[in-house]
């Protein structure tokens, strides 16, 4: 009896020995290591033009630096081609007078961020149409200014565009914007999936959806299942290649219009992603937004923010007014505030080309100042 009783407890350990082996038992291996933006304060730079440049990107990283940050996120995709030699794509349209011989700037800023211990994660603005590269991806019915991300070709593009960069380059991570439907398609291809997928009409529906604020399921689905897909091949592709890279997308959970697909919640909850920057460019921030939308994820702490440094619409006095840098006092106030509430979270800043000296010299004084280990991140009261 006694060695029957140690066959079956040999037989379940082994049991699990196998389960644990294949990952089944592993939560991690399913849905990705849990990781956070927690240290990283994070500068996106949207001008591929400039960037491209060795002169500007020399002196944007050495600024970066000064003032305190530690990543910095170019765009590197723009709906115009690549900033980078891509076997996929042309480059991007802004480049195409540059002299192509030796031409990479995306190797060149990594190389240079790195020699200034700064992380690159590049940054995608994935449905975002901006030249007629791919019109195939665009076809009439297509949201105004979008590929359709309803097209699997599309969606490929997008997977080996993401995968060429991190498989290719020393990155740190991968930002993903635009992730979202950017409206409701009406092209014939579109017409006819959904009536095979759904039996139903989708002129009708949208009509509906219209009149009701998105309260059709089944166009919600489409939607939602679209975009996720999209996310689903981009994350797969990484995962393979760099398990460990960290994937953030840039989003507004909680405020998100339904045609837009944009389940970002359920993207970090599954692992299919790992940091949300939820977008927040107001001058006063909504503390309360943020909370539920912590509330919603397994790690809280996996939401960061997304602030902006120049002013918005609504802080200009007239509508030809170009917008500006805010204040250094406000950017300082408002980092200090987000590592006071949120001290494990990170945070993001849109964009470099906003960043003004004024803006350096009170993020040094304040949040970003050195700490006594020599490293550069927010010190100083925080809410444990």
């Amino acid at each position: 009896m006694l060695d029957r009783t140690h066959a079956r407890w040999a037989l379940m350990a082994g049991l699990l020995v196998l389960i644990a082996s294949t990952g089944l038992a592993d939560d991690e291996t399913v849905r990705g290591p849990s990781r956070t933006f927690a240290g990283n304060l994070a500068m996106l730079d949207g001008d591929i033009p400039y960037w491209a440049n060795k002169e500007y990107v020399d002196r944007a990283l050495h600024r970066l630096k000064e003032a305190g940050f530690n990543v910095y996120m170019p765009t590197v995709w723009q709906g115009r081609g690549t900033a980078w030699p891509s076997r996929y794509a042309p480059w991007d349209v802004q480049l195409k007078d540059h002299p192509k011989s030796d031409f990479d700037p995306l190797r060149y800023a990594i190389a240079k961020a790195h020699e200034l211990g700064i992380e690159v994660h590049p940054w995608f603005t994935l449905t975002l149409r901006q030249s007629d590269i791919f019109p195939e991806f665009a076809p009439p019915g297509s949201p105004e200014g979008a590929f359709d991300v309803h097209h699997e070709g599309f969606r490929r593009l997008m997977a080996n565009l993401v995968a060429e960069v991190v498989e290719n380059y020393d990155v740190d991570g991968i930002n993903l914007d635009y992730v979202r439907a950017m409206g409701l398609c009406k092209s014939a291809r579109c017409t006819l999936e959904y009536r095979q997928r759904y039996g139903r009409s989708l002129q009708l529906d949208t009509t509906a959806f219209n009149l009701t604020f998105g309260q059709v399921p089944t166009l919600v689905d489409y939607q939602e299942s679209a975009v996720t897909a999209m996310v689903k091949g981009i994350s797969e592709k990484i995962r393979r290649r760099k398990p460990n890279l960290l994937i953030s997308v840039d989003a507004i959970p909680g405020q998100s219009s339904p045609e837009q697909g944009q389940a970002s919640v359920e993207w970090v909850n599954e692992g299919l992603v790992d940091v949300i920057l939820r977008m927040d460019y107001f001058p006063r921030l909504n503390i309360g937004v943020t909370e539920s939308v912590r509330a919603k994820l397994l790690n809280p702490d996996r939401l960061s923010l997304l602030i902006c440094n120049m002013a918005t619409e609504e802080e200009l006095t007239a509508p030809d007014q170009p917008r500006f840098p805010r204040s250094g006092k406000w950017l300082a106030e408002t980092a200090s505030m987000i590592r006071s509430r949120w001290p494990h979270t990170g945070l993001a800043v849109y964009f470099y080309k906003y960043l003004s000296d004024d803006q350096i010299a009170a993020l040094r004084a304040g949040p970003f100042r050195m700490s006594q280990d020599g490293l550069k991140r927010p010190i100083g009261p925080s809410v444990q």
